[in-house]
């Protein structure tokens, strides 16, 4: 079994990897120090060690991604920046744990992050066909997809309802817009964005509520979870405190998490907790490969989701292309392969 040491080295290292800014958007040097000292632990590896607390074999397993990029154009484009990454952790957690993920994102998108969850090695069926899945006994590893409303009183609704029918064991948010002491939702440029943003908030406000583990993955300042250090935004993030459309919130997000991870790159903080949980399972095999890595982001840029820096349908996400997250999954893999050796 790994000594607690070298788990908290490798945690140390995770956050290190997925915190250097390659893309140079000039934030996660802020974003990062505030979340650290909210935390005893390495934020990746708190959330892995969290997860593998709670969740266990065939625990259903929520995580919400999605980011309507260019809606004043048409809410049908969403970024890149997001599903990869809930793509990875559905898959390392259904692999390592024995989850059952259901991917939560907006209606228009569920079909194209099916696609990319596939792309993962995981089948999608209906909530009722992966639960039982389960426990089949022919192999067959699946999640599923489902339609989260952007209407406010709709998701409230639909928040209880899952809550109540999946007794999901923990949720996850993953580049999800988290709305403002106002219930308005920015992009990171102080814009209101809030109208086609699945409201995930609630989800989260309940699960909180009713003792369930919540996870936030972000990396600009303005998704689900950053509640935990909105005071920092507020004072050090272009439009914390003061956005562009005059409601007086701000960019900061309310809503808290259990843990927040910051990264250079939100699908980065999604790897960087499955490599952590691999290491807390000591299983290499628990995170996935740049083979996988690729088939990913292809099979992203296939269903029409576009790199929300350089706006092109392409295999890549924040402005970095396919290459560079491929040597990034080899570099995180080769990270924990080595702190398990030690």
């Amino acid at each position: 079994m790994l000594s607690g040491d070298r788990l908290l080295r490798i945690g140390e290292r995770v956050d290190q990897l997925i915190t250097l800014d390659v893309p140079s958007r000039n934030v996660i040097h802020i974003l990062f120090p505030y979340a650290r000292k909210k935390s005893s632990r390495p934020l990746s590896l708190a959330a892995a060690e969290l997860l593998a607390q709670r969740v266990h074999s065939r625990h259903v397993v929520f995580i919400a991604t999605g980011w309507p990029d260019r809606p004043h154009i048409t809410p049908a484009v969403a970024e890149t920046d997001g599903p990869p990454g809930a793509a990875a952790l559905a898959r390392a957690l259904h692999r390592g744990l024995g989850a059952v993920p259901f991917i939560l994102i907006e209606e228009n998108l569920v079909s194209a992050m099916s696609r990319v969850t596939e792309a993962a090695g995981l089948r999608v069926l209906s909530p009722r066909e992966a639960i039982e899945a389960a426990s089949s006994t022919a192999p067959i590893h699946a999640a599923a997809v489902l339609g989260f409303p952007t209407d406010a009183a709709a998701a409230k609704e639909k928040a209880l309802e899952l809550l109540a029918m999946y007794e999901p064991a923990a949720v996850i948010a993953i580049e999800k817009g988290g709305m403002n002491e106002q219930g308005k939702i920015h992009t990171s440029r102080g814009a209101d964005t809030t109208e086609h943003m699945a409201k995930v908030d609630y989800l989260m406000l309940e699960a909180t509520h009713r003792g369930i583990a919540t996870i936030g993955i972000g990396d600009g300042g303005n998704e689900i979870g950053m509640g935990v250090i909105r005071e920092g935004i507020r004072e050090s993030i272009p439009f914390g405190d003061k956005c562009l459309c005059g409601c007086g919130g701000g960019i900061a997000p309310a809503t808290i998490t259990d843990v927040l991870v910051t990264a250079a790159i939100s699908n980065w903080g999604a790897y960087g907790v499955a490599a952590c949980l691999a290491a807390v399972l000591e299983r290499i095999d628990v995170f996935h490969n740049a083979e996988i890595e690729e088939r990913i982001l292809r099979a992203a840029a296939a269903a029409s989701f576009i790199d929300g820096i350089t706006g092109y349908v392409e295999p890549g996400a924040d402005g970095l292309p396919l290459t560079v997250h491929q040597a990034f999954v080899t570099l995180l893999r080769e990270l924990v392969q080595q702190g398990l050796k030690k």
